[in-house]
């Protein structure tokens, strides 16, 4: 019992699968979202499809590309509302805060399945992403 309760309270890492996701299940159907638990033994994990399989892996590496986009248009929008609220400096107060930077980084999983297969997961992943799918290597 002692067992099944510890499991439904382990961490889980919520990740957007971009391509590959079809290797982490058994029925025929596309896989966006999983959960990443962390197994039993060192660079072990658990992929969980939600409403479908769970299947143990071997975290072989994670390959991060970190990547950044600035919105050209809403940059454009907010210099010309800050020049009309605040003039010159408005509109270059205004262009900054309207471009943020948008996080578009992303990362390859490697994983081994039981028989020894390595397959690659490319998912959406940030820096915070990144550190803890890496701190699961062992």
């Amino acid at each position: 019992m002692f067992k099944n309760l510890k499991e439904i309270f382990k961490q889980r890492i919520n990740v957007e699968i971009l391509s590959g996701g079809h290797v982490l299940t058994d029925k025929d159907m596309p896989v966006r979202f999983i959960n990443i638990v962390k197994g039993e033994e060192p660079g072990e994990i658990i992929t969980e499809v939600p409403f479908a399989d769970k299947k143990k892996w071997t975290l072989v590496g994670v390959d991060w590309e970190e990547s950044h986009t600035r919105s050209a248009g809403k940059a454009a929008a907010g210099a010309v509302v800050g020049k009309m609220v605040a003039g010159t400096t408005g509109a270059i107060v205004g262009a900054a805060m309207g471009g943020k930077q948008i996080d578009t980084s992303k990362a390859y999983l490697r994983l081994r399945d039981v028989e020894g297969m390595e397959h690659t997961l490319h998912i959406k992943c940030d820096e915070k992403l990144y550190r803890q799918l890496s701190a699961l290597l062992g």
